[in-house]
């Protein structure tokens, strides 16, 4: 089962827009909104969404014009049943089913949010640039909390919970704006409403980009973890070693041996639980990645001492 829902979406440009910033605004809206069924679920208790899938309806150019369809997909009749009682029980059926504007309010506080996080990292960035995205943010949800019967701050907080990667959020939120940005007075709005709008003095203090510096690293300890051994050398405790993560990412990444650690005690496993110290990277789209594992200590299990009788 299904719940399609439509997004009306107009950016006031007065001038053409080259067909890069169109697209790569689409792309970075339809990952925003691959974020939303985390927060449906935190909104609404109970609710499982399986996946979305996000479709363009119709576009027109000069002013920009964008019908996006969104569609929840639940897996089975009794899931989407849950969903629809679970939303019965606070705004209605016809505030989801017939009126997009509560989809509308989630992706407005995701973008603006998104855009006053990057700025309150960036030292360069004046605070009444982030003041200003914060007070157009604040009405937004205000609309969106009216809609779900919560008081403000809860409605914040559910979103601000359910998004994973603020850092990826904010690089998407920037690149959904960055169209609107090529017109001095152009703003951005949903489904025809005024109120929900990213409005022309937001559009002006979102950056245009995000300044990732490119040998960018961060550094993490983790205790017993699992990792899954991929390639071994016992003549080497710095070359030749590989391990997967997988509570970390899917695939392999280099591993290096503490003086401490014996290699013979690695021989023949193919998982081990470790307290290891982890050099964090990011890719092109700015998702962190493992670049290095220090293992520190092998964690002796205790089905160990089960067998021994213990």
């Amino acid at each position: 089962m299904e719940l399609t829902v439509h997004q009306q979406i107009y950016y006031s440009n007065k001038e053409l827009v080259p067909i890069k910033d169109v697209a790569e605004s689409l792309l970075a809206l339809e990952a925003i909104i691959r974020q939303s069924p985390d927060v449906l679920e935190a909104m609404f208790p109970g609710t499982k969404i399986q996946s979305v899938e996000i479709y363009i309806n119709e576009l027109k150019s000069d002013s920009i014009w964008e019908d996006v369809v969104v569609k929840f997909i639940f897996g089975n009749q009794q899931k989407f049943d849950e969903f629809i009682a679970n939303v019965r029980e606070r705004i209605g059926m016809d505030n989801i089913m017939n009126n997009p504007q509560l989809l509308s309010s989630i992706i407005l506080v995701m973008i603006l949010s998104g855009g006053a996080y990057y700025l309150g990292k960036n030292k360069s960035a004046s605070p009444q640039q982030k003041a200003t995205i914060e007070a157009n943010n604040n009405t937004i949800i205000q609309i969106g909390a009216g809609m779900v019967e919560l008081n403000s701050e809860d409605f914040k907080a559910l979103i601000d919970g359910a998004i994973k990667d603020k850092d990826k959020l904010a690089k998407n939120a920037i690149k959904v704006v960055n169209p609107a940005k090529r017109d001095p007075e152009a703003s951005i709005t949903f489904n025809g409403n005024e109120n929900l709008r990213i409005n022309n003095e937001s559009v002006k203090a979102m950056p245009r980009s995000i300044q990732e510096p490119e040998d960018e690293e961060f550094i993490e300890d983790y205790k017993n973890i699992e990792l899954e051994i991929r390639a071994i050398d016992l003549d080497s405790t710095k070359r030749g070693w590989a391990v997967v993560v997988p509570d970390l990412h899917k695939k392999r990444v280099r591993l290096q041996l503490d003086p401490t650690v014996d290699p013979e005690d690695l021989l023949d496993k193919r998982k081990v639980n470790a307290n290891v110290t982890v050099i964090f990277g990011h890719d092109k789209e700015y998702n962190k990645i493992p670049k290095l594992v220090f293992l520190r200590e092998i964690i002796v299990e205790s089905a160990n001492r089960v067998a021994e009788g213990i």
